[in-house]
């Protein structure tokens, strides 16, 4: 294990040594910009705006399918964005997300990735879907919507419909053809290039979304939280809660840090997400001047507000119609229900499923359980002439059907789709994250053409039950790897990475020759052979490898320097010196930050002195 975690922690090394350091300018270099300029009109000129359009989305497509991007896009977030310090924040939005992610009615594009997510330190009352799949969340949202679980999956849900939608990439390859350039085309394939993050993770590119598509996300992010067991109501009660802020940013608790953002037609948003949520309903559920809580037209109780901070009355009502419409969604008669009798000689009924607190709370409040029973009852002894319940069922079955036709067009995916499903398995082990690996992977066996990579999907698999501690697994997976396709130089190399991992380096390196004797140009393998080579203190073997991998990468970071000294002593010292320069560097910026923060320090003390001095002045007598 030992040598593993030494593995994964290089790994994890080398990732951020390519992000931090990344440009958070617009990525076309200077010198490049005016001949860009010229390249892009002339092209412009031939292909048209379409397609251009047509091409910047290709490369966004390709960009935003890759797991190494999605994890760089994750990091850069982090670097321009800051991380939330709130640990109860990131449990919040972990809990949502996953519920969300594993409960929810979705199927993700052949050409998308898995979801991920973090908050970030922004204090805006936002959150953005990047084209990778990456959504950023940030504080000022969780914040702003109270930690409440059910307006925060509505918002969530939302930006997972950009994804799913690939809205996200149809967004970026717009604002692409407007302005990045065009270099924006080199994207397509290859390594992972700095700029090309930087672009993918633009925060202000990621909101601009038309309102159509925000429109779109409201209706998908609505059915997404209701289907993964939120309450309906919550979607229009985040609404309510950010039109309240938009237009009372006074009241909001700045204390926190936080701001509200402005998003447009708030109003409009929440009367179709209220809408939607009677549908959901039968039809039954409606709230009436966003207080009154409605069956069948017919008034069951008023909302109030729950806090003296402001009236949230709005969204109370919103999701105390929430807990009902999730109940006439379900249940199709009204022996359901199962009202009984309760403590204290009151009515009690349903479960004590979270989405139905709301309701049973202002029930309770306003001794309206009797109320309630006879408006439910009459509710169904109604539905046979309305026929609402058949167009809900109806409306649910397309939505179905959808999911279903999508699932079919994955499953006939071409090869190369597929073979890009297995590269992020792959990928998703390369940055430890083998949760992800193992879906990536059960998505390549849903398709018709699994078999391209199949030994490899093993393999991949195979590695990941490794990184989860899953040896025996990971053994039986890798196995029959090699059995499948024992001329295939990877499956060798993964089943030595699992060996690896359970301390077994000389049987580990007998997997490594033999990729090596399949491929000789394989980079990892021959890394790989060097590193177990100079941990089995086999010196002068190592150093063998450690030199076929430097012909194979010359300018490869992570050779240690007693090899680098005797493969290649002129780049080793161009290197030292390089980074002499660097620590040099490094040291006169703190040094200067240093000076500066005591210069800021002694300027407001100096200050703070003088004010003290006219406050001790007394008046003349």
């Amino acid at each position: 294990m030992k040598l593993f975690r030494a593995w994964k922690r290089r790994l994890a090394a080398a990732l951020l040594a390519t992000t931090v350091f990344l440009p958070a300018a617009p990525f076309v270099p200077q010198a490049e910009a005016a001949s860009n300029t010229d390249v892009f009109t002339a092209l412009a000129g031939v292909l048209g705006t379409a397609g251009m359009y047509s091409s910047y989305l290709s490369a966004i497509m390709d960009a935003g399918n890759n797991a190494y991007y999605q994890e760089q896009t994750r990091l850069y977030d982090a670097h321009e964005n800051g991380v939330d310090r709130n640990p109860m924040n990131h449990q919040i939005v972990g809990e949502v997300m996953e519920g969300l992610v594993e409960r929810g009615n979705y199927v993700l594009d052949i050409r998308s990735l898995p979801f991920r997510w973090n908050v970030n330190d922004s204090a805006e009352f936002n959150a953005a879907c990047f084209p990778t799949n990456y959504i950023t969340v940030n504080k000022g949202l969780v914040v702003g919507l109270n930690g409440n679980v059910d307006e925060i999956a509505g918002v969530l849900a939302h930006e997972m419909t950009h994804g799913i939608k690939l809205h996200a990439a149809y967004n970026y390859a717009r604002a692409a053809a407007q302005a990045f350039g065009i270099n924006f085309l080199g994207m397509v394939t290859g390594a992972v290039r700095p700029d090309v993050v930087g672009v993918l993770a633009d925060y202000s590119v990621a909101k601009n979304v038309i309102l159509p598509a925000e429109y779109e996300a409201d209706e998908g992010g609505f059915y997404l939280a209701a289907s993964a067991g939120f309450n309906p109501g919550g979607p229009a009660a985040a609404m309510a809660r950010m039109d309240y802020l938009t237009k009372h940013p006074d009241t909001f608790d700045r204390s926190y840090g936080a701001d509200p953002y402005d998003h447009p037609d708030t109003d409009k948003r929440e009367a179709k997400l209220a809408a939607m949520m009677s549908e959901y309903s039968a039809g039954h559920v409606t709230v009436n001047d966003r207080k009154e809580i409605l069956i069948d037209g017919q008034p069951l109780l008023s909302a109030s507000y729950s806090t003296e901070v402001y009236d949230d009355t709005p969204e109370q009502a919103y999701l105390i119609a929430g807990g009902l419409a999730r109940a006439f969604h379900e249940y199709t008669t009204a022996e359901a229900w199962n009202f009984r009798p309760g403590a204290n000689g009151r009515i009690d009924y349903l479960d004590d499923n979270r989405v139905y607190e709301y309701l049973k709370d202002a029930v309770e409040r306003n001794h309206a359980e009797a109320d309630l029973e006879r408006l439910v009852r009459a509710a169904y002894a109604g539905e046979s002439a309305s026929g609402a319940r058949e167009k809900m069922a109806a409306a649910e079955n397309e939505r179905l059907a959808y999911w279903q036709e999508r699932m079919a067009k994955n499953a006939a995916a071409d090869k190369k789709l597929v073979e890009r499903l297995y590269k992020n398995a792959d990928a998703y082990n390369d940055i430890n994250e083998p949760e992800l690996s193992i879906e990536e992977g059960a998505r390549t066996f849903d398709c018709d053409n699994a078999g391209v990579k199949l030994a490899g999907i093993y393999a991949v698999r195979g590695r990941a039950k490794a990184l989860q501690g899953d040896f025996a697994g990971a053994m039986e997976d890798c196995d029959y790897a090699v059995s499948l396709d024992p001329n295939d130089a990877y499956v060798y190399l993964n089943r030595a990475e699992t060996k690896r991992a359970q301390g077994l380096p000389e049987e580990a390196l007998l997997d490594i020759r033999r990729s090596i004797s399949l491929d000789p140009k394989a980079i990892a393998a021959h890394k790989m052979a060097a590193d177990v080579e100079d941990e089995l203190g086999n010196t002068e073997a190592a150093l063998a490898d450690y030199a076929n991998y430097h012909k194979l990468v010359p300018d490869a970071p992570d050779i240690p320097d007693e090899y680098y000294k005797r493969i290649d002593p002129k780049r080793w010292e161009r290197m030292e010196k390089e980074r002499a320069k660097e620590q040099e560097k490094a040291r006169k910026e703190r040094e200067a930050k240093k000076a500066e923060a005591e210069k800021k320090a002694e300027k407001e003390k100096d200050a703070k002195q003088n004010a003290e001095a006219k406050t001790d002045v007394k008046p003349a007598a």
